[in-house]
Formats: structure tokens, C-alpha cells, sequence
């Protein structure tokens, strides 16, 4: 603020006229406010996104290179890779990622085909490449489907659940329709499918049917069969493996 005095003079002028100091208070404009802080919060929240944006990159361009690298292991094409945690970056600068998931369908197994294959690689390190590296552990399932394991053993039936580790078979004997309970179990390497009773006519009519048995083999990545359960569409294979080394 400014304070200016001005004279004023009061009664008839030259008469005894009285005169009188006014102290008058012009306002100076308000200096406007500082932007800068919304500036820098601008600033930041675009720096952010930005390394969001990179991290979210690196992370598919890292993914597709590694599903190249493992479909070499025994994938007929590629797998879906995912890896998970974030920052990504972080571990891209370590070379080492916790926890990477890898899902693929239609896989031969030997005579087997798996319809689906859920695995989880934990422990995953790359060289200095970053394209080729290790698999510290890697556990997963591996389903085949009822269809499937029918055509494996070279039967003709038609298979559904009948608990974790049975199967109710189709039969159509001497023009009726009937019904065979058979075990599924793992046997070394294999499937092993049995009868074990039927309803309505005599097992030996069934001949290999109902007891085969199929290897798994060629599994990817080198998995092993550790064990088995029925589920309501087929056979849950459990899978693993451990320094599985890829690229």
C-alpha cells in the first residue's frame, strides 16, 4: 500500500478558510500467485507415467523374447509367458525374476496329447544376453482330456468321472447299454487304466479297452509325471522339473 497526504481547504476561500491534511491509501494489485507447484506436480505425474509406460514395454518385448527361447524346449509353439511383480525393471536389472507363469495348449506327450499346460518357474535367471537363462524350480499340471486318453489306448468307449481315481466307462454290450467301472493310476512314467467291475456282463468281453496302459514322454521342458487325479473332464497330470536351462 502507498499512503499520499492531500490538502483539502474548508470554508469560503480567502476567509479565514481552514485548511485540512487527508491521508489518502491507494492499493497496489495483488502479486499473483506462484504456479511452480503445479508445475512440478504436472511434471511428476508425466516423469511417472512415462517410466510406467517403459516398465509396461520392457516387460512385453522380455516375455515375447523369453516365450521364443523356452518353445525351443519341447513346445510345438509358443508358450504365454507372464511375468509377474512390479516394477519390472528392477528385475530386468537384476537378471533374476521370482515368479514367471507359462501356459500352452495341444502338446504332444508321447502317444498323449495335453490339452492344456499350466506351469509356474520360480526362480528364473537370465545371462547376460537376457534372452537365454534358467528355470530354478518349476511345478505345474498337465490335463488330458477323457477323448484323449481313449484314443491313446486305442479304445472305443466313452470315459467320465467316477471319483479322484476312477472312471465310469460306456459299454454297449450284446445291444444294451452298460456301464464298467475302471482305476486310472500312474504307473512309472505311464497311465494305467484297469477295470474293475461292470454291471450287467462279463469284464473279459471288454478285452484291452479297459486295460492299457499309455506312456507320457516328451514332456516340455523336461518335466517329470509326478501324479495323477481324475477330474470331471479328464486327467490332471502334476508336473515338474527343476534348472531347466533355456536359449
Amino acid at each position: 500500500m502507498v499512503r499520499r497526504s492531500v490538502r483539502m481547504w474548508t470554508g469560503r476561500e480567502g476567509v479565514g478558510g481552514v485548511s485540512a491534511s487527508v491521508t489518502r491509501v491507494d492499493r497496489l494489485p495483488r502479486p499473483r500467485r506462484r504456479r511452480w507447484p503445479i508445475v512440478v506436480g504436472v511434471v511428476v505425474v508425466v516423469l511417472v507415467l512415462l517410466a510406467v509406460i517403459a516398465d509396461r514395454v520392457a516387460l512385453y518385448v522380455t516375455e515375447d523374447a523369453m516365450a521364443g527361447e523356452i518353445k525351443k524346449q519341447g513346445f510345438p509353439t509358443k508358450p504365454d509367458v507372464t511375468v509377474e511383480g512390479f516394477p519390472f525393471l528392477t528385475q530386468v536389472a537384476g537378471r533374476h525374476f521370482g515368479d514367471v507363469r507359462l501356459r500352452a495348449k495341444n502338446i504332444p506327450a508321447g502317444p498323449l496329447n495335453v490339452t492344456r499346460l499350466d506351469v509356474r518357474a520360480t526362480d528364473v535367471r537370465l545371462r547376460s544376453d537376457y534372452q537365454s537363462g534358467t528355470l530354478g524350480n518349476v511345478t505345474g499340471s498337465a490335463f488330458v482330456g477323457f477323448g484323449d486318453l481313449a484314443k491313446a489306448g486305442g479304445s472305443g468307449l466313452e470315459f467320465q468321472a467316477d471319483g479322484p481315481d476312477k472312471i465310469k466307462a460306456k459299454v454297449g454290450a450284446f445291444g444294451l447299454d452298460a456301464t464298467a467301472i475302471a482305476s486310472v493310476t500312474k504307473e512309472g512314467n505311464s497311465i494305467h487304466v484297469k477295470a474293475l467291475s461292470a454291471e450287467g456282463f462279463d469284464l473279459s468281453g471288454l478285452g484291452d479297452d479297459l486295460d492299457f496302459t499309455v506312456p507320457v514322454g516328451g514332456l516340455p521342458l523336461g518335466m517329470r509325471f509326478d501324479s495323477l487325479s481324475v477330474t470331471g473332464s479328464g486327467v490332471m497330470m502334476r508336473v515338474s522339473g527343476s534348472q531347466v536351462r533355456f536359449g
